[in-house]
């Protein structure tokens, strides 16, 4: 397990989670200059202030003793929280934490309803509205875009989201499942007004029977090949990159056939 500093742990998830210092800092009765200075590493806090705001922030409170524990608990409630923005790409950090505690994970990508898409400022390839989460310690997050009208492009990135997911997977021994389903409209609404979203609106999703596939996991060999492909200048390769490595599988063709075929071309 990737392990957090309990400071840095909790200036994440605070962020994340939308939450002002000042909001943090009154559940516990201190001061937010207190838990500034916390969360920069200038000062400490007790353990019984730190277990107080961790309930608020769904945090686990024996993490604070053990750090080698799993950071999260919800206590039965939906962890909602906004992916933070990259200075070019989706800043998808959250999914590759979640992705390095876990063994098992279940992800959910949302899809708004039709025409709400054509409404988005920032449309890519898959139109995914929110991600939805299932941990293997039961608890639930669900992800959105900190500015409502935006969405998820899992594709633009390089190496892709998948890609780099499946090569966590593969590296920890884990199993990541993933399933796209559509949003109702009514369900859509709740997630983009946010506030009074539970998780009574949104367990049905995870509950509810679902085929999901396991994200393939490329070999050392099949990663290195495609960035071989990229130094080519192969520009579509981003969109069909697992695609890519499939072919080579199923068909039994010979990497080296591939490049041969791909230089000539």
């Amino acid at each position: 397990m990737n392990k957090l500093a309990v400071n840095k742990l909790f200036k994440l998830v605070r962020e994340l989670t939308g939450k002002t210092q000042p909001e943090v800092s009154a559940s516990a009765k201190i001061t937010y200059q207190s838990l500034q200075q916390f969360e920069k590493a200038q000062a400490s806090l007790s353990k019984e202030t730190l277990k107080m705001m961790a309930r608020a922030l769904y945090i686990n409170p024996e993490y604070i003793d053990d750090t080698s524990l799993y950071p999260f608990r919800s206590n039965g409630l939906l962890i909602k929280m906004f992916m933070p923005d990259g200075l070019i790409f989706d800043n998808l950090e959250p999914l590759y934490l979640l992705s390095k505690l876990n063994k098992q994970l279940r992800m959910i990508t949302l899809i708004a309803p039709f025409p709400e898409l054509k409404r988005f400022s920032n449309i890519g390839l898959p139109l995914i509205y929110a991600i939805l989460i299932k941990d293997d310690h039961n608890n639930i997050f669900l992800f959105r875009r900190k500015k409502e009208k935006d969405i998820f492009n899992l594709s633009a990135d390089y190496p892709s989201p998948i890609v780099k997911l499946t090569k966590i997977s593969q590296e920890n021994k884990s199993v990541i499942s993933f399933a796209q389903k559509e949003l109702s409209r009514n369900v859509f609404d709740k997630i983009r007004e946010w506030n009074s979203l539970s998780i009574a609106d949104i367990k049905y999703l995870i509950d509810e029977e679902t085929t999901f596939t396991k994200l393939f996991e490329p070999t050392e060999a099949e990663i290195f090949q495609l960035e071989l492909q990229r130094t080519m200048g192969i520009e579509s390769l981003s969109r069909y990159e697992l695609m890519f490595i499939n072919e080579i599988r199923t068909k039994d063709i010979a990497i080296e056939k591939v490049s041969k075929m791909l230089k000539e071309k």
